[in-house]
């Protein structure tokens, strides 16, 4: 009798030991979707001039335009007409317009091939392990520099230090959630009905500046403690939290 019991019991044990790694690595897989997304939210942020709303080049329909592009170029297409059909339009200001389309044209063409990288490393891996990257759901936020409770201790840029010569001059919250559901037999045998994952992180633009002055950056963008948990589940009102949730937030195309 003790053995009738015990082997169902063991055979499911085994089954847990193999979906436990899978369940842990599609964990994982989330986290470094977040940290790629976020990182690439505040540099683009930063280096486009383009502290809040959303992001341009962002996925899943990265053959289309973004509207904002679609928007600019039907604009100028409808000037160029206009050009076109006035017989006292100066041949130049044609030229001129025309190149401005191409100008467009080019950033599309950019545009797509930067959709597409930000694509792969956002669902391509989280695919690869079971994830519903079609379900992926979330937001990021705007730039964290433009909140009331940064510090301005050094310009408008600068909303916390690191340590000696280096700061953070900028920040994007970032969040994301998916269902992990096709992790394998061993998976489906545990969680029959799929298993929900998130994951949020905090990019950082780091710079090389003096930090004197300034609030350190650990209270301020920390998003776990030091026990891996999330910072805000033991203090509601974590000043990371407050930071996060100053700023507007943009949610994922669906």
């Amino acid at each position: 009798m003790w053995v009738v019991l015990m082997v169902p019991v063991s055979a499911f044990a085994a089954v847990v030991a193999m979906a436990g790694p899978q369940r842990l690595a599609a964990e994982s897989s989330m986290q470094e979707a977040a940290d790629d997304l976020a990182a690439f939210a505040v540099a683009w942020r930063d280096g486009h001039g383009d502290p809040e709303g959303p992001l341009k080049p962002f996925p899943p329909d990265c053959d289309q335009p973004s509207d904002a592009h679609q928007e600019e170029l039907g604009k100028r297409e409808g000037e160029l007409d206009d050009l076109v059909n006035d017989p006292d339009t100066d041949p130049d200001d044609v030229d001129a317009k025309r190149q401005e389309i191409d100008e467009i044209n080019t950033e599309i063409t950019e545009w797509r091939a930067v959709c597409r990288l930000l694509y792969e490393a956002l669902a391509s891996d989280l695919g690869h392990l079971g994830v519903d990257s079609g379900g992926l759901s979330g937001f990021y936020s705007d730039s964290l520099n433009r909140s009331s409770l940064a510090k301005n201790v050094l310009g408008h840029k600068v909303p916390c230090g690191v340590a000696g010569e280096i700061v953070v001059s900028d920040a994007v919250h970032v969040v994301l959630a998916a269902k992990w559901q096709d992790g394998g037999w061993a998976a489906s045998q545990v969680w029959p009905e799929g298993l929900p994952l998130a994951a949020e992180s905090m990019g950082r633009l780091s710079l090389r500046g003096s930090s004197d002055g300034l609030e350190r950056c650990q209270s301020k963008l920390a998003v776990l403690d030091s026990e891996g948990r999330p910072v805000w589940a033991g203090d509601p009102d974590a000043l990371s939290r407050r930071l996060a949730q100053s700023v507007g937030r943009t949610p994922l195309p669906d």
